[in-house]
């Protein structure tokens, strides 16, 4: 081979060669497969409950809810992998506790029939003492925990001297009609507790309270009581005031 003919060979080698080197990589091929476990949760089917929720201490209807944990595929439950798990969820504060409904349900009555037994020693021990203003804020107050507002009131008019007696026991009293959404008796009460301590404020405080829920809401008797509240010391007076002043401001 002439050299000549040598060295076209070679450019023609090189080029074949670095043609090779520039052919892109073939991508290899494939996917990913995602794969865990989730809680699916849904409704129990005991009925509810209807009580106070523990949690928002309100009165509230306690649904059943159940939930299992579940294999899932690209994040879509599959098959379950656990037993049902019960539980109970308030439905105002959406609280979860976990124990079935029905036995939620068996809590709140052996609480409710303590509390009554408890309510029923004391308004015993009242018959003894009518007097004793102390054990009549504790009936009271024991009959409002269990949301017996009319027994609360019904045992503050039994027991009219131990009433009488006692400036916090009218201002529970007040407070319990304002809760039975009966404003003017409560202002009545709340007077008469007035008129034995005027520098009482909470008794002027609840008594702003029930001058804006009456139907109209009467917001100047609102605030001059509120007004009254603060200069006592009561705690919650600003609030309050600015609460009656931004609803003044609403149109309507």
């Amino acid at each position: 081979m002439t050299d000549l003919r040598l060295a076209t060979f070679r450019r023609r080698l090189d080029f074949r060669t670095m043609s090779q080197c520039k052919r892109p990589l073939k991508a290899r091929r494939g996917f990913i497969i995602l794969f865990g476990t989730r809680n699916v949760s849904g409704h129990d089917s005991a009925p509810p409950v209807d009580a106070q929720c523990p949690n928002c201490r309100q009165q509230s209807t306690i649904v059943g809810k159940a939930y299992r944990q579940w294999f899932t595929l690209f994040f879509i439950p599959v098959f379950p992998i656990s037993g049902k798990t019960r539980m109970s969820e308030c439905t105002r504060c959406k609280a979860v506790f976990r124990v079935p409904v029905e036995e939620f349900g068996q809590r709140v009555s052996a609480g409710s029939q303590a509390g009554y037994q408890q309510a029923i020693a004391l308004y015993n021990s009242l018959r003894t003492s009518p007097g004793d203003s102390a054990m009549l804020q504790r009936l009271m107050e024991m009959y409002a925990a269990m949301n017996e507002y009319t027994e609360a009131i019904n045992a503050a008019k039994h027991f009219p001297e131990a009433l009488q007696n006692s400036q916090q026991c009218m201002t529970t009293l007040g407070r319990l009609h304002l809760a039975m959404q009966q404003p003017e008796q409560a202002i009545a009460v709340f007077d008469a507790a007035l008129a034995r301590n005027p520098a009482l404020g909470e008794a002027h405080y609840y008594k702003a309270v029930s001058y804006m829920t009456m139907q109209p809401p009467q917001l100047d008797k609102a605030a001059v009581s509120a007004r009254l509240a603060r200069g006592a010391g009561y705690a919650d007076a600003d609030a309050l005031m600015m609460e009656i002043d931004a609803r003044a401001k609403r149109p309507g």
